[in-house]
């Protein structure tokens, strides 16, 4: 008995150690490459970055919050990415071709994030809408698939490589 309720707990620390990693780096990579890009699109800073995601609660308004709404953004980032890694890592066993194809599901889950947060959450948000266009839709898409899903999918690919399970 005492061996099964250890080995429970030491999958469920895996697991959770696992979403949380994919996670942070996930999230880390993803802020990195808005700063950049950002920086030379727009002349923003990182703070800056974080303001405008917490700007989706407090809208124009964020952008005159000082670090309360650089700290708010930040943490709504990362919110994000653990939601979308634990999101990922409990289908990954269910749906056969995430495990059959990390790298393309990677790729694919970096589209589908693009594509929610672009189609859904931005539009439902107090972010200001900003004109589209066609080469800063690309390089955005092109870093979720490699800086947000594909991390994301191989962490998760190692995790069960490993002997991890659910349960």
């Amino acid at each position: 008995m005492r061996q099964n309720i250890l080995a429970d707990t030491e999958q469920k620390t895996g697991a959770a150690r696992t979403i949380l990693t994919a996670g942070i780096i996930a999230g880390i990579l993803d802020s990195m490459a808005a700063s950049v890009v950002f920086y030379f699109k727009l002349g923003l800073s990182p703070a800056q970055v974080m303001q405008y995601i917490a700007s989706a609660i407090y809208g124009a308004g964020a952008f005159s919050g000082g670090i309360t709404t650089v700290i708010i953004g930040t943490l709504l980032h990362f919110m994000i990415a653990f939601v979308i890694a634990a999101v990922y890592f409990y289908l990954y066993p269910v749906i056969s071709p995430l495990k059959k194809w990390p790298v393309i599901s990677g790729l694919l889950l970096g589209i589908a994030i693009w594509l929610f947060m672009n189609l859904v959450i931005i539009p439902f948000s107090k972010i200001q809408p900003a004109p589209v266009e066609l080469s800063a839709v690309v390089i955005s898409v092109i870093w979720h698939m490699v800086l947000v899903g594909l991390p994301i999918s191989l962490i998760t690919k190692r995790y069960f490589e490993n002997g991890g399970r659910l349960n």
